[in-house]
């Protein structure tokens, strides 16, 4: 947790185009991630969190979202797909005593949500 504001929007559209946010920067405490006949992809990784519980909310309409997270964080991935799919790869309850809790809702048509923890995305890129 830090004592700074967040260095990012709370909204983050990629509408028929997509967005990306990595590296060092503080989350706001509720993200909304849109991505509609476009993506995005959302390393948490190297982020610092403004708030011990962070809801993180990701559309994605005939589009794609990513949202990659640290190893060492509890993380509840919840939502659904409708002819699309909501990956729940990343979620488990397990977190070090004080670390930040992410909860991802997501909602995929015709699109996917999916979440990876930084183990596995480093593996998947080879």
């Amino acid at each position: 947790m830090v004592d700074r504001p967040p260095t990012s929007r709370r909204f983050v559209p990629g509408i028929f185009g997509g967005f990306e946010r990595r590296g060092e920067w503080v989350v706001p405490s509720r993200m909304t991630l849109w991505s509609m006949w476009g993506g995005g992809r959302l390393d948490l990784t190297e982020a610092r969190f403004s708030s011990q519980e962070t809801e993180i909310r990701a559309v994605s309409l005939w589009g794609g979202t990513r949202i990659v997270v640290p190893d060492d964080i509890e993380v509840e991935v919840k939502g659904f797909g409708l002819f699309g799919v909501v990956g729940k790869r990343a979620a488990r309850r397990i977190g070090k005593a004080g670390t930040p809790r992410v909860v991802i809702k997501g909602f995929a048509m015709f699109g996917a949500v999916v979440t990876r923890t930084q183990q596995i995305a480093r593996l998947l890129k080879g």
